[in-house]
């Protein structure tokens, strides 16, 4: 019976540059080159839409969700310490949503159903627009591939055009850019499970005055991902965290509580209310509020 000795591996490497010639040597270089790498740069890349497709169909799996999570903001200039605010999220998919937020004694109700939006603070409506802190729900509502692609477009995301990068440890198709660039608008969706991890918005010439939402921690209840934690920054600084609470997959929604037509004929816009003397701690809190909206706002 014959033994056999592993050479060592410098003996292997020694007897492999021996039989190879100057040429077959460089291709061998190229070789390890190629394998060290940590994605290849060419070969086939899913297609925007088709990548909008696949995770359109993974978030699926419910009619309504309820949810119910706990916001913390860390933005300096608003208060010298963290606001922490409890809020409650009502989605009908794929165009229905609605979040109903309590900070001490005030109360914020946001609703968007296809393009219409209200938002009113203490029975008193402020505005008929969103702030683009609002935007971080839109990747988790419009489950249907057109609306998406829609969405992202108008956020100047170029759902056409796709590359390979990577986000923290995972490989992700990055939509609206050639991965590392960073001077545009773009979604990183996770290469194997085609959850949304990061969304960009530049939102100027300038690519510094950026928003981007960072969804982290995906889970799943019965047939449905979310995310436990989303990240939001403004300009690369934390401004606000989310932490999911709790949540009711297929909850049963009252249709009133996304109904428009009677939300703003139920509370006229501020400007035409005349507010309460004398102002009381809560107004103090709406003031900050509505402070941070207009920051903040488009």
């Amino acid at each position: 019976m014959l033994s056999y000795k592993t050479p060592p591996a410098g003996f292997k490497w020694f007897a492999c540059l021996v039989s190879c010639g100057r040429r077959n040597l460089l291709l061998l270089v190229l070789s390890c080159i190629a394998i060290a790498a940590p994605f290849p740069a060419g070969g086939y890349t899913l297609q925007g839409p088709h990548v909008l497709e696949l995770m359109v169909q993974t978030l699926s799996g419910a009619q309504t969700l309820r949810v119910v999570q706990q916001v913390i903001v860390e933005d300096s200039s608003i208060a010298d310490h963290p606001l922490e605010v409890k809020e409650t999220l009502f989605y009908s998919f794929p165009e229905k949503f609605r979040s109903d937020g309590w900070f001490e004694n005030t109360h914020r109700i946001h609703v968007a159903v296809s393009n219409e939006m209200v938002t009113i603070v203490d029975g008193r409506r402020t505005s008929d627009a969103a702030t683009p802190f609002d935007r971080y729900k839109d990747l988790l509502l419009h489950r249907s591939r057109k609306l998406l692609y829609k969405k992202l477009l108008s956020h100047g995301v170029d759902v056409e055009k796709t590359s390979l990068g990577r986000f923290g440890e995972r490989i992700v198709y990055v939509l609206g850019a050639q991965y590392p660039d960073e001077s545009v608008s773009q979604l990183m969706v996770d290469k194997e499970s085609f959850l949304p991890m990061r969304w960009l918005n530049v939102l100027s010439a300038d690519p510094e005055e950026r928003l981007e939402f960072i969804y982290g921690d995906w889970q799943k209840k019965g047939d449905v991902w979310y995310p436990m934690q989303i990240e939001s920054y403004y300009n690369r600084r934390l401004i606000r965290r989310t932490r999911l609470l709790d949540i009711e997959v297929n909850a049963k929604l009252s249709a009133e509580i996304f109904d428009m037509a009677h939300l703003r004929s139920a509370y006229p816009l501020a400007d035409q209310v005349i507010p309460p003397s004398p102002p009381s701690s809560s107004d103090e809190v709406q003031r900050t509020i509505e402070e941070f909206q207009k920051k903040f706002s488009d």
